[in-house]
């Protein structure tokens, strides 16, 4: 009886990695925060647990290791649409699964709409990334010495 034990666990060790990663999902306040404090950029899931389409996703999509990885950069955040609605009024959600990309400034840079499979969720994530602005070093400091030189040059004269 040991010995089957000892065995079962040896394959289930070997079936299931230690090292699996999977994605941390914030709630929406939580995520927002987290965006803002990292400046990473946002995934918003709006999903409802009647909706196929949306365990699919969260049962095929997510787990995905190439989705996991390409989520490595973004905030993950699930908002359940029937328990916020205040969420789902405020992005105008009207389908599900719907799919919301982020600045992390909370800006939307795009959206899609329905099902997405593990390849498709990775190629969104992809096109969103070249969607979301990026910052030229030292931005700030020019604007600020811009309008040093503006106000040096209205009360010179």
């Amino acid at each position: 009886m040991k010995f089957t034990m000892l065995i079962i666990v040896f394959f289930l060790s070997i079936a299931i990695p230690a090292n699996a990663e999977s994605t941390r999902w914030y709630s929406y306040e939580d995520g927002m925060l987290t965006a803002g404090s990292t400046e990473k950029p946002v995934i918003i899931d709006f999903y409802a647990d009647w909706c196929p389409p949306c365990v699919a996703m969260e049962e095929e999509t997510y787990p995905d290791t190439r989705v996991v990885s390409e989520m490595r950069d973004f905030v993950a955040i699930k908002v359940d649409t029937q328990k916020r609605i205040d969420i789902e009024s405020k992005y105008g959600i009207a389908y599900y699964p719907t799919v919301v990309f982020l600045d992390s400034k909370g800006k939307e840079v795009s959206r899609h709409i329905g099902y997405l499979g593990p390849q498709e969720m990775v190629d969104e994530i992809k096109q969103s990334r070249v969607k979301v602005p990026k910052e030229t070093p030292g931005f700030e400091a020019m604007a600020v010495l811009l309008v040093l030189i503006l106000l040096h040059r209205k009360f010179k004269g």
